[in-house]
């Protein structure tokens, strides 16, 4: 066997290896190689230069009523930690988690379209890289969650927001020195919420917000389309000639059921300048009559597309990322009996798990992976305690 081919399978044998440890600990070394079928010398050899390198730690012995006491392994997730950001219309989300991807500091930066964007991304970035105390020069890698639409870290579109820079990811890499992904923030979400519900490889996550993004997982892999473009489920037509988008169409389908949408029309029927998701949310809660009209509209809307959804991908679970359903309990089932009307199809329709934190969290794990070299890094439920 060549030299190449044995540094390859050892490489293989070391990510399989580590992997392991960060999704199933404590595990013991007899475990690694009766789970990943290795020799235990294989496994010793991995194990001891993981220890050197301080990735993982030895926590103790296990109890057995019967011979040697096992050492268990456990991962260093304090070994680093991942900055992610989310670039919002208004304001910019900065999360930072350790490298098991649970949280440990969130902060907002309002910014106005008028503002220099990529300075403010600059003084975030500088702050956690180079002043905090309990980060500095421990990041490992720095994700940014873009409203609109990017194909290999460069952005192409941004429908809410002065576009940044095309070529962001060059800038703050150059800058910093650490490795940058840039991607739509909708494909880090489906990547957060497929690290959670790690069982699914086929799953379609709608974030509903200001706009209406989808990210879809083929597979176990994102899936974008051959310029970027797949998933920009928002900007599919809902009514040809309606009204006119950022996207340059009209009548698109984030224009009547976003969020956004929804609170807009609902101000304009209440005579009132804006109502605020939580303001929407009392109402409803309160029966008031027009609320539920809204409320009902939007389940119509976000059924039609949905069906159209499961028609075009037949996938496994669709999770629905929104205010509405994921304050209001029975929003899903009202959904699936819509739909149970208009189509026999059999797919689950689940609520968020992560909610807000679903595109902060899928950047962690891209950035976490790549620095470890692992390819499927699953997000613990404690990562979800914190919330905005």
């Amino acid at each position: 066997m060549s030299i190449a081919n044995q540094e390859m399978i050892r490489n293989n044998n070391r990510r399989l290896v580590l992997e392991f440890i960060i999704n199933h600990p404590p595990i013991s070394r007899a475990e690694l190689a009766k789970q990943l079928s290795l020799t235990k010398a294989t496994i010793s050899n991995i194990v001891q230069e993981l220890l050197e390198q301080h990735f993982i730690q030895e926590i103790g012995s296990a109890q057995t009523s019967m011979g040697r006491k096992p050492i268990l392994l456990e991962f260093n997730k304090s070994y680093g930690f991942a900055l992610s950001l989310e670039v919002q219309p208004q304001q910019i989300i900065a999360l930072v988690t350790n490298l098991k991807g649970e949280i440990q500091e969130l902060t907002k930066t309002p910014f106005h379209p008028q503002d220099n964007l990529l300075q403010h991304l600059k003084d975030i970035c500088s702050f956690y890289i180079k002043k905090n105390p309990k980060f500095k020069n421990k990041i490992i890698g720095i994700s940014m969650g873009i409203y609109g639409v990017v194909q290999k870290n460069e952005i192409l579109f941004t429908p809410y927001y002065p576009l940044p820079c095309a070529h962001l990811k060059e800038l703050l890499q150059e800058n910093f020195q650490i490795p940058v992904f840039v991607e739509n923030e909708a494909n880090l979400s489906v990547l957060g919420e497929a690290a959670f519900h790690h069982k699914y490889k086929n799953m379609i996550h709608i974030n509903v917000h200001d706009g209406i993004g989808m990210g879809i997982l083929v597979n176990g892999r994102l899936y974008k389309g051959r310029d970027g473009y797949a998933g920009e489920f928002g900007h599919t037509i809902l009514f040809p000639d309606g009204k006119p988008c950022p996207c340059g169409n009209c009548g698109c389908f984030e224009l009547y059921a976003s969020q956004k949408a929804i609170l807009e029309s609902y101000a304009k029927k209440k005579k009132t300048d804006a109502v605020t998701i939580t303001e929407f949310l009392e109402d409803y809660n309160k029966h008031i009559p027009l609320a539920n009209e809204m409320m009902d509209l939007f389940v119509k809307y976000i059924s039609i597309g949905i069906n159209n959804i499961i028609n075009t991908f037949n996938t496994d679970v669709i999770v629905l990322n929104s205010a509405f359903s994921n304050h209001i309990p029975d929003l899903n089932s009202r959904i699936l009996n819509y739909l149970s009307k208009h189509q026999n199809r059999d797919c689950k329709i689940i609520p968020s798990k992560l909610g807000n934190f679903s595109c902060l969290l899928g950047g962690a794990r891209v950035s976490i992976e790549n620095f470890l070299d692992i390819r499927h890094l699953q997000i613990p439920s404690t990562s979800v305690i914190l919330e905005r």
